[in-house]
């Protein structure tokens, strides 16, 4: 899996958000967002033509959720 470069870091009242680089617009059809069973929440652009490796979504931003108690 390649490594995304991290744009920027922000720090939300209930989740860390890891920004990613976003794909050109001309290649975006529509957005999405993805809940995975941890609580993570994962931002999708999902792109018109498909990538080197045959998938059409590019993830653009990482919402981590922040600790409870704290």
């Amino acid at each position: 899996m390649a490594k995304r470069k991290v744009l920027k870091v922000v720090q939300k009242p209930n989740y860390t958000v890891v920004d990613f680089r976003d794909p050109p617009k001309k290649q975006v059809l529509r957005y999405r967002t993805v809940k995975t069973k941890s609580g993570h929440l994962i931002r999708v652009a999902v792109l018109r033509k498909k990538g080197p490796r045959g998938g059409r979504t590019q993830i653009v931003s990482l919402w981590h959720p922040r600790k409870k108690g704290r």
